[in-house]
C-alpha cells in the first residue's frame, strides 16, 4: 500500500490587476513549480492556491513597498494555514538593497513577493510575439518561485548560473536556473519534512496555555528562528538605520565630553553599570517593535507560525540592538584611552577618585558601557522615526534578487 504524500500548501496571491499576458503567465508558471517541485520531490504533494486581491495595491500605484506586500501575505497565510505565501504583482518593487528589484523574500515571514514588470521581454524592450512573451515571462516567473521556495527553506546562495539558487543580475539570467545540486536538494528535502508534519495547534498545543504554546513553539522551531536572525544580518543595524546610529553616536559624544557624566558613570558599581545595559538592550528592543508594529497577529487564533515570526522579529531586533550597543562600546573604549588622560579622568571624577593611582583599568571600559547604553536608549528614539516600510524592510527581508 503506497504511503500517503506530504502534503505543502502554498498561496499565490495575486496583488493587483494583471493584464491577458501577465495573467496567462501567472498561471502557467504557477503549473511549472508545481510540475517542477514534483519531479524533484516525488515523495511530497505540492498544492498551490490563487487567489486575487485586486484591491491589495490601494492608491500605491507605480513601484510598491515590498513590506506592505509582505504584511498582507502574512495575514493570508496565518488565515488560510499555507506554508508558505507568494504574492505576485504587475507593479515594481522599491529595492532598498539594490537598484532593481525582482522579489523580496522573507524568511521569518515564509512568504516571498516577486515583480512580474521587470521579467517582461517587452518592458525590457524585446520583441517577441505573443505567446513567446507568455512563455518567458512563465519560465522566469517559475524560476523565482522556486528560487524563493529554496531560500525560504533555508537553502544557501549559488555561484553557479545554472543553480536554482544563484542570484540573477538580470531577467535573462534566470532563463539559465533550472537546478539544484544533490546536497541542496537533501537539504531541502529535510526542510519540507519538517514543515510538512502537523502544526503544533493541531495536536499537543490545542491543551496548552498561550505562554507554554508560544515557548513550546519557539522551541520546537529554535533552528528556524535561528536561520531568520543570521539571514536578517543584524551585525549591519548600524549601517542600515542611520537614524539610530546618528542618534546614538551623538549621545556617546556628548556624554564623553561632560565631566559630570565620567563622574556618574565611575561613582557606580560594575552590576549596577551591567543592569543598565541589559535594561537598556531590552528596553529599546520591546520599545523598537512595538513602535514600528512588528508583531503581527491576525485574530485570537493561536498559530505556531504566528510565534514563530514574533519571536523571529523580536531577536532580530535583540541581536541589532545588541551589535549597536556593541560598537557604540567599542568606540566609547577606544576614545576613553585615546583622548581621556588620567589625570582629566580624576578631575572630572573628583567626588570618585583624589589621585590618579586611584584609577583601575576597568574605569574606561565602566565609562564605556555607560555612555553606550545611554546612547542606544537615545538612539532607539531615532529609530522610531525610521518609515515603517523601511524598518520592516530591514527586519523581514533577507534577501533581494
Amino acid at each position: 500500500m503506497d504511503q500517503p504524500l506530504h502534503l505543502i500548501e502554498i498561496g499565490v496571491i495575486v496583488a493587483g490587476p494583471l493584464d491577458f499576458v501577465d495573467s496567462k503567465a501567472a498561471k502557467l508558471a504557477v503549473e511549472q513549480a508545481d510540475q517542477r517541485l514534483s519531479e524533484m520531490f516525488p515523495e511530497f504533494k505540492f498544492d498551490f492556491f490563487e487567489i486575487r486581491r485586486p484591491e491589495m495595491l490601494g492608491e500605491t500605484g507605480g513601484r510598491v513597498e515590498p513590506s506592505l506586500l509582505l504584511r498582507q501575505a502574512l495575514e493570508e497565510r496565518d488565515a488560510k494555514h499555507w506554508d508558505f505565501a507568494f504574492v505576485l504583482t504587475a507593479s515594481e518593487l522599491v529595492g532598498n538593497y539594490s537598484s532593481y528589484c525582482f522579489a523580496a523574500l522573507s524568511r521569518p515571514l515564509d512568504a516571498a513577493v516577486i515583480s512580474m514588470s521587470l521579467i517582461d521581454p517587452q518592458a525590457l524592450g524585446v520583441e517577441v510575439n505573443h505567446d513567446e512573451r507568455i512563455q518567458r515571462i512563465a519560465r522566469r516567473l517559475s524560476r523565482l518561485i522556486l528560487h524563493g521556495l529554496g531560500h525560504l527553506t533555508g537553502l544557501p546562495k549559488s555561484d553557479h548560473p545554472n543553480d536554482l539558487l544563484f542570484h540573477p543580475p538580470d531577467a535573462m539570467a534566470l532563463d539559465h536556473m533550472a537546478a539544484l545540486d544533490a546536497e541542496d536538494l537533501e537539504r531541502q528535502r529535510e526542510a519540507l519534512l519538517e514543515i510538512a508534519d502537523p502544526r503544533l495547534e493541531e495536536g499537543e498545543g490545542r491543551v496548552l496555555a498561550y505562554p507554554a504554546f508560544a515557548l513550546r513553539a519557539a522551541w520546537i522551531n529554535r533552528w528556524e528562528i535561528y536561520r531568520a536572525v543570521r539571514a536578517a544580518h543584524p551585525w549591519e543595524f548600524p549601517k542600515r538605520l542611520s537614524r539610530l546610529t546618528i542618534a546614538s553616536f551623538s549621545t556617546l559624544a556628548i556624554l564623553l565630553m561632560t565631566a559630570e557624566s565620567w563622574d556618574l558613570a565611575l561613582a557606580q558599581g560594575g552590576p549596577r553599570i551591567s543592569l543598565l545595559m541589559v535594561c537598556a538592550l531590552f528596553a529599546t528592543t520591546i520599545y523598537v517593535v512595538l513602535r514600528q508594529q512588528l508583531l503581527v497577529r491576525r485574530g485570537k487564533r493561536r498559530s505556531e507560525q504566528s510565534v514563530v515570526t514574533s519571536v523571529s522579529a523580536l531577536a532580530i531586533v535583540f541581536a541589532g540592538m545588541l551589535a549597536t550597543w556593541m560598537t557604540l562600546f567599542a568606540v566609547g573604549l577606544t576614545l576613553t584611552h585615546l583622548l581621556f588622560p588620567g589625570q582629566l579622568v580624576v578631575a572630572w571624577a573628583s567626588s570618585t577618585f583624589t589621585d590618579v593611582r586611584q584609577l583601575s583599568w576597568m574605569d574606561r571600559p565602566q565609562m564605556a558601557m555607560f555612555s553606550a547604553s545611554l546612547g542606544l536608549l537615545i538612539g532607539s528614539l531615532g529609530a522610531s522615526f525610521e518609515s515603517q516600510h523601511y524598518f520592516r524592510h530591514i527586519i523581514f527581508v533577507d534577501e533581494e534578487i
